[in-house]
């Protein structure tokens, strides 16, 4: 996909250390956004200051996590309660702050601008379930809950909310420990099971421009078709 100067939003934040944020912000950077990075979803009024963003300039937030060690499979029954925080709670804490941290900045570029947008980026695992990634899965649809709640409040301030669903061999190089287990069991109808982090983040810029003016709340699995949400 070629993207000229300046087609992407005027600022953005990209929250996360997964593959498919750093994909993210090398797509933003070259569409002519001023990208701030942020390692968690606190303190994003002070990472967009840090990246020389107005206080009304963040009119989008990506956020991509990752935890590492999420997508190695493991039984459930034998988690320790303090793996279970870190792999399935600690993520859903950091999204929620996210979201609180967000909201105004985007809030406040949605009046300047007339929109704004903050996408969620969780594996579609999530969606269809896979054994040895329960923490992932319940971290990820947990995400996806409090974003879907996100959508159908922030629309009246002019702020989109999008969730992105991408194959999970597309959040980090971990994932490829999953290869022929039971999370690799769909087939995609475009021949698309290795969704790359590239690829996700041209959806991200998709949802950017103004086709996407009057879409908020919707789920969009990006696997190739293997799983095709109603």
């Amino acid at each position: 996909m070629v993207v000229t100067v300046r087609q992407g939003p005027g600022g953005a934040l990209v929250v996360g250390g997964s593959d498919i944020a750093r994909a993210v912000r090398d797509a933003l950077r070259a569409a002519g956004t001023v990208v701030g990075e942020a390692a968690s979803g606190g303190g994003l009024a002070a990472d967009a200051e840090a990246a020389g963003i107005a206080a009304d300039g963040v009119e989008l937030v990506v956020y991509a996590p990752y935890t590492p060690g999420s997508a190695l499979p493991r039984a459930v029954v034998d988690m320790s309660a303090q793996e279970w925080d870190r792999l399935a709670e600690q993520p859903v804490r950091d999204g929620l702050a996210a979201l609180q941290a967000a909201h105004p900045l985007l809030k406040a570029a949605a009046e300047r601008r007339g929109e704004a947008r903050f996408v969620l980026v969780a594996p579609s695992v999530a969606i269809e379930g896979g054994a040895g990634v329960v923490p992932l899965a319940t971290a990820a649809e947990s995400l996806r809950a409090l974003a879907k709640s996100a959508a159908r409040r922030w629309a009246r301030d002019g702020v989109a909310v999008h969730l992105l669903a991408p194959t999970v061999f597309a959040l980090d190089a971990e994932a490829e420990a999953l290869r022929g287990s039971d999370v690799d069991r769909s087939e995609a109808a475009l021949g698309a099971e290795a969704m790359s982090p590239e690829a996700v983040a041209e959806v991200v810029l998709l949802l950017c421009g103004p086709g996407a003016r009057y879409l908020t709340g919707g789920t969009f699995p990006l696997d190739g078709g293997a799983l095709m949400v109603p």
